[in-house]
């Protein structure tokens, strides 16, 4: 996680705890000296593992709707996972085709925090009422701007196996995750949101270059050798202890 629970604390102080385990690097580095600082015994260790993404059940949608332009958010309903100016940049960036929102994730909690979807925006609760398939299917691009830091995010590992454009806030594990224009979008405003996915909509050669590369990335940043070779040295760790 992005934060230390109060156990976890207090499981530190007591040296119950002999390996920490991150999917984030950056995570790890924040993480680290503040446990450290709370027990030092240099026996602790902290590693950075790979987990595996399998992106078979993610199949890349190559043949997307060119009369209509599709951008969605998925996520838990939680508050947090939606940013209050969410309808304020789905309005406003423009496309040159109809517009289409699909909402994967979405309930009271969510409404409380962003107001009433707008009338091109469709809402599901979970994905009971629609795949996560369908949801990517449906979305040329996922516009997610949240209140909330991600760790390492499976969302992403999703949107970029199925050919979704990222575009996200500049923070988390996000950073590790995109590059910034060439596989997805990280953005610091409002306005940053409403230009790239305005820029995504009128420019679809550009949007699939994009896709493509993001796939990529997806399959080098979740493949299962990386994983496995990263698992190794976890356990060599384990064993070690």
């Amino acid at each position: 996680m992005t934060w230390l629970f109060g156990k976890e604390k207090e499981a530190m102080s007591r040296g119950d705890i002999a390996l920490f385990l991150y999917q984030n690097d950056k995570v790890r580095q924040s993480m680290a000296p503040r446990l450290r600082a709370i027990n030092d015994d240099p026996a602790i260790s902290f590693i950075t593992f790979r987990p595996y993404f399998d992106s078979s059940a993610f199949p890349y949608v190559a043949d997307r709707a060119s009369d209509w332009f599709g951008a969605g958010h998925i996520s838990r309903q939680d508050e947090d996972k939606f940013s209050k100016d969410t309808w304020r940049i789905y309005e406003h960036f423009a496309s040159p085709v109809p517009k289409r929102g699909t909402f994967l994730g979405f309930d009271a909690r969510s409404a409380a925090k962003t107001g009433k979807p707008p009338d091109w925006v469709e809402s599901f609760h979970d994905q009971k009422s629609l795949s996560q398939q369908e949801f990517y299917r449906r979305c040329h691009i996922v516009l997610q701007p949240t209140d909330t830091t991600e760790n390492w995010p499976r969302v992403g590992f999703e949107a970029m196996a199925s050919g979704s454009v990222l575009i996200v806030d500049k923070r988390g594990g996000w950073e590790q995750m995109i590059e910034h224009g060439r596989t997805g979008w990280l953005c610091e405003s409002p306005g940053d949101f409403i230009a790239y996915a305005s820029k995504m909509a009128w420019e679809p050669h550009y949007r699939e270059d994009m896709a493509a590369a993001a796939r990529e990335r997806g399959l080098a940043l979740g493949g299962l050798e990386a994983s496995q070779e990263s698992w190794r040295q976890v356990f060599d760790v384990i064993e070690e202890l």
